[in-house]
């Protein structure tokens, strides 16, 4: 049985598992994916608009070329935190369930060798958001050519793409795949992208727009998906908009089926959480984005590790590793 079992190994739950072992708690962390799965899912290209200082865990300095690091860049470093920190990973296992309550916690897994269970005192979730893109709910959503995640540009190479979406990663998105050759239509329901948009990002996509490099389809909602392209809904009326492509990207929320299976009270569309992110059910803790329901514009990576920081202790002192006040060199 180890003492802290953490769930997801992104930037939160490794910060959380850092924790642990600074203050003498034995831990484990199970990864559906790959260590810092999250990065690795982000669009190839992608730069933080976070400097380094603040997406740093364990007091490890993240180095970059650039004023912002790059998703390489904070991809890299994550893993090479948990290598030269020995963290306790197992990557490639799937958390199916959580059961019990505070001190005889049953968590089961599958991995490639089949399914498991691991005994812990408590069990830290950290699961973030980024593998629950949100949909639009229409008919055609399901149908291939349409996406719900960006990579790169290569593929889309001459093709008519629709972006749907008017915050950073459609904006993003719509740039990157105009540099790559694709011809672009940012589509959105507002009357222009969301004022949040990345200040490097904006000036450059009212540029494109302006000069016919990309075009812009705003106070339109999409109605429709068709092989051919969409059916939006406009103030004037409907609009037919051709694609080879659709990627919808309107955000995310929350991965918190686990939290809602194990029977965590929630308020509203968030779980209900002690100040240390303490769940209804003893010992169960959530941090980071997955406490958040379809808010994830509240939490980062700066703030995620913060939560992690108050769980843990919360669980040392239970454990009578930490009293109040005492505070272990960890930066």
């Amino acid at each position: 049985m180890v003492d802290v079992l953490v769930v997801g190994a992104g930037p939160v739950g490794l910060a959380a598992a850092l924790w642990a072992k600074r203050l003498g708690l034995g831990h484990l962390v199970l990864e559906r994916g790959t260590v810092a799965e999250t990065l690795y899912r982000f669009p190839r290209d992608m730069v933080f608009f976070s400097e380094g200082k603040n997406l740093e865990i364990g007091g490890h300095p993240l180095v970059s070329q650039g004023p912002k690091p790059t998703r390489k860049e904070a991809l890299l470093y994550y893993q090479k935190v948990a290598e030269r920190e020995g963290l306790n990973l197992r990557p490639y296992t799937e958390v199916l369930a959580i059961e019990g309550r505070e001190g005889a916690f049953r968590v089961r897994a599958r991995s490639r060798k089949g399914e498991e269970a691991y005994a812990a005192r408590y069990v830290v979730v950290a699961t973030g958001y980024f593998g629950n893109p949100n949909r639009l709910g229409v008919p055609g959503e399901g149908l291939p050519h349409v996406l719900h995640r960006y990579e790169e540009a290569a593929p889309f190479f001459g093709q008519k793409v629709a972006v749907v979406g008017g915050s950073n990663s459609a904006v993003e998105a719509a740039l990157d795949l105009y540099r790559g050759g694709a011809r672009v239509t940012l589509v959105h329901r507002g009357a222009w992208v969301r004022p949040g948009v990345k200040y490097w990002l904006l000036p450059d996509l009212e540029n494109r727009v302006r000069e016919g490099s990309i075009q812009a389809v705003m106070e339109a909602r999409v109605e429709a998906i068709t092989p051919e392209g969409l059916w939006l809904v406009r103030p004037g009326g409907r609009l037919f908009l051709e694609a080879d492509f659709v990627l919808v990207l309107i955000g995310y929320r929350a991965e918190d089926r686990l939290l809602k299976e194990a029977g965590v009270a929630y308020e509203g569309e968030k779980p209900r959480l002690s100040l240390e992110g303490e769940t209804s059910i003893p010992g169960l803790f959530a941090i980071g984005s997955c406490a958040y329901g379809p808010d994830t514009r509240s939490v980062f990576i700066e703030n995620g590790r913060e939560q992690a920081e108050k769980a843990l202790r919360a669980i040392a002192r239970r454990l009578g590793l930490l009293t109040p006040g005492e505070a272990p060199g960890y930066a």
